[in-house]
């Protein structure tokens, strides 16, 4: 007889709404288990060697937004109209954030353009942020709600706090560094865009995803899975921001001495694009488990 506080029961709490997918597809029950599965391969990278951990994260990252992209353009065949095309832009934003990984790949462009290759990263960048602007604009034509409510707006004006302290974090130190100069280095103006641009982007993704979630209860429509995606999005956009305040170290130091290491930020990267995938897994399948379930309830009938 196993003890109630044998450890073996944490699996039990775990495994154990998965009998009641299998019988009822339960797409909210079988998602949090999800989430909650996600973390063992998210934190792993923490207890990793330094060089193993590294090679970890350089293929967990790419292979990880491979297959979110992949779900997203199959969740695309599936809708019509508007719902379609913002999971194709859904699915090019994911693909382009793939290609952001590949390493090999940026260095055979670095080879062949040479000085240009840093307006090339810019000019990605954008292309990346452009694709998922079309995809929350595409959103919103399908939903007919505009009011939101009063705790959609405390998510908002919490997001833009946060957002405001991300923006007034690192600028002083740009405007001194740009007006110290006799020009503005290309470059660092773009990447003060950019950060201004990152919250710009995630502020709109937060009405984006409460109008959602207001439309699809309305049609007595589950939207768990869309915020899941939205929330993982979010937290990739803003986890290295986030990183920089907490620990007072610079981007261009995380970018080459914290990134990909095996460090707390590699798993909160990592656990963001796997939650992305596991939410567009279970939006692909929810209405496959939806047509299953009216199938029963005809049946019994």
């Amino acid at each position: 007889m196993w003890s109630i506080y044998d450890p073996r029961h944490i699996f039990i709490y775990i495994y154990y709404p998965l009998p009641r997918i299998g019988k009822n597809m339960n797409p909210r029950v079988f998602l949090k288990v999800m989430i909650i599965l996600m973390l063992l391969p998210s934190l792993i990278c923490l207890f990793l060697p330094d060089m193993i951990a590294s090679y970890y994260t350089r293929l967990m990252y790419p292979a990880t937004l491979f297959i979110a992209a992949f779900f997203s353009m199959r969740i695309a065949s599936i809708y019509q109209g508007w719902l379609r095309k913002a999971f194709v832009f859904l699915s090019l934003f994911l693909s382009l954030m793939m290609l952001a990984q590949l390493e090999p790949h940026w260095e055979i462009w670095r080879t062949m353009i040479g000085t240009s290759f840093p307006l090339m990263l810019v000019l990605t960048q954008w292309a990346t942020y452009a694709m998922l602007v079309l995809c929350a604009l595409y959103v919103l034509k399908v939903t007919e709600l505009r009011a939101i409510s009063r705790t959609g707006w405390l998510a908002i004006l919490a997001l833009g706090l946060i957002g405001l302290f991300i923006l007034l974090y690192h600028l002083p130190s740009v405007l001194q560094q740009i007006s110290g100069s006799r020009y503005a280095d290309v470059y660092t103006i773009s990447l003060v865009l950019i950060r201004i641009l990152d919250v710009a982007i995630v502020i709109m993704l937060v009405p984006v995803v409460i109008l959602y979630a207001q439309q699809m209860k309305v049609e007595g429509r589950e939207s768990v899975t869309f915020t899941t995606i939205i929330c993982g999005i979010i937290l990739s956009l803003t986890a290295a921001y986030i990183y920089e305040l907490v620990s007072g170290v610079p981007l261009y130091v995380i970018r080459h001495a914290v990134y990909q290491t095996g460090s707390i930020l590699d798993a909160v990267y990592l656990f963001s694009y796997l939650i992305i995938a596991a939410g567009l897994y279970v939006h692909k399948k929810y209405d496959e488990w939806g047509y299953r379930t009216v199938e029963k309830v005809l049946a019994g009938a």
